[in-house]
């Protein structure tokens, strides 16, 4: 299973929240990280496959006003980052069905202090259709940052049915996106 189709399945199997967006600091217990969700967080963690690497992806994430916020992150080696980077991107574009081949999602670099400068960390925004067909939106940022001896590779991702989500709630979740 690709990561992009895990990570879609796993949105919707993390259950199901209030409709009104009630944010909420979620603290994860395995990265330093802290995030606010508009509703409860379920977690999940699923190995999977990038080329001949097994990872291990952790999420949290939760559905409200009809958008599924989620984060994902995953541990590798430095000199993997850049790759399974991109290839998760590409995963992504293309179980969100993007018309155009693959090529990079256009979109800005995105550099945070404490995260790492590689061409992959991007923060794009696109609209795609999903396994049903209906067009879905999406806003993700993937960063990166040195943990130890290893590299913690994060994508965090607002998906929403038929438009856009409203901006002051996009806004809220990628400013409550704090690295500890």
């Amino acid at each position: 299973m690709t990561i992009a189709r895990c990570l879609i399945l796993s949105a919707a199997l993390l259950g199901a929240c209030s409709p009104a967006l009630n944010w909420r600091a979620v603290a994860l217990d395995d990265a330093p990280l802290a995030l606010m969700l508009p509703c409860k967080p379920d977690r999940a963690v699923r190995d999977v496959t990038w080329g001949t690497q097994q990872l291990s992806v952790s999420m949290v994430g939760c559905e409200a006003d009809g958008a599924t916020y989620t984060l994902a992150h995953a541990v590798v080696q430095p000199q993997d980052a850049a790759v399974v980077m991109g290839d998760w991107q590409k995963a992504l574009y293309q179980q969100l069905q993007i018309p155009d081949a693959w090529q990079p999602l256009p979109g800005q670099v995105l550099v945070w202090p404490g995260t790492l400068e590689l061409p992959q960390a991007r923060q794009v925004q696109w609209r795609g259709k999903n396994a049903q067909g209906k067009t879905v939106y999406a806003d993700a940022r993937w960063f990166a940052r040195t943990q130890g001896q290893q590299v913690r590779i994060y994508q965090a991702m607002v998906l929403a049915p038929g438009k856009p989500v409203v901006a002051t709630a996009l806004q809220s979740f990628v400013q409550g996106l704090q690295l500890r």
